[in-house]
């Protein structure tokens, strides 16, 4: 006999897709607990036994985001490539998935807006970046040992190159129908690894 699905995951996730249709058409402070019930097509009182507050769905959201970013990092972090090689797949593993959710670019920007204010939600982001350096920066230090790159800080060169992501998805959500954004990463990921290789590799 096959095992029953988890109708509580399944009801997490409804409301999860539910939520994020919301916020993306309301923005984060005029949205309801009302209207994501509305849309989940579930009770006020079924979703506030799932969750508490506006809040607490957002925090779940960016955790979920994260996870599964994460998750594919740790697949990809594996790989036997060299570094280089390793970082350019990586920028263009996150480009595909961002292109995945696009339509919901603009709520994720203000989640990372409330991160200033929100102790809640500033924790799960700070979070992330920790689970990132802990993820990155062994492939570069990797690098730098076998001397593709340069002799210089593994977590000086993982936070570069979240910056420089980071920074091309924010130049690419101020048009996102017109700004090709796997083309400028790629562009960009070129001339930053350029920098840092190690041009004395294989000279007497």
């Amino acid at each position: 006999m096959s095992p029953r699905p988890d109708v509580s995951e399944e009801r997490r996730k409804q409301i999860m897709d539910a939520a994020l249709m919301v916020f993306s058409s309301k923005g984060f402070h005029q949205a309801r607990m009302e209207d994501i019930a509305h849309q989940a097509d579930l009770s006020k009182g079924t979703l506030y036994w799932y969750f508490n507050s506006k809040e607490e769905i957002i925090s779940t959201l960016l955790t979920n985001f994260f996870d599964r970013e994460f998750l594919m990092i740790e697949e990809w972090a594996v790989q036997e490539e060299s570094a280089r090689k390793l970082l350019q797949n990586l920028a263009s593993l996150i480009v595909s998935d961002l292109l995945s959710i696009k339509p919901f670019m603009s709520i994720f920007y203000e989640f990372w807006a409330m991160s200033f204010r929100n102790d809640k939600v500033g924790r799960v982001i700070r979070e992330s970046m920790q689970q990132y350096l802990a993820l990155i920066v062994p492939v570069v230090q990797r690098g730098i040992d076998r001397q593709e790159f340069r002799d210089l800080d593994a977590t000086d060169v993982s936070m570069a190159f979240g910056a420089l992501v980071e920074g091309a998805i924010l130049l690419w959500s101020y048009d996102l129908n017109n700004v090709d954004l796997l083309a400028m990463i790629n562009k960009s990921v070129t001339i930053f690894l350029d920098g840092i290789e190690n041009q004395k590799r294989g000279v007497d």
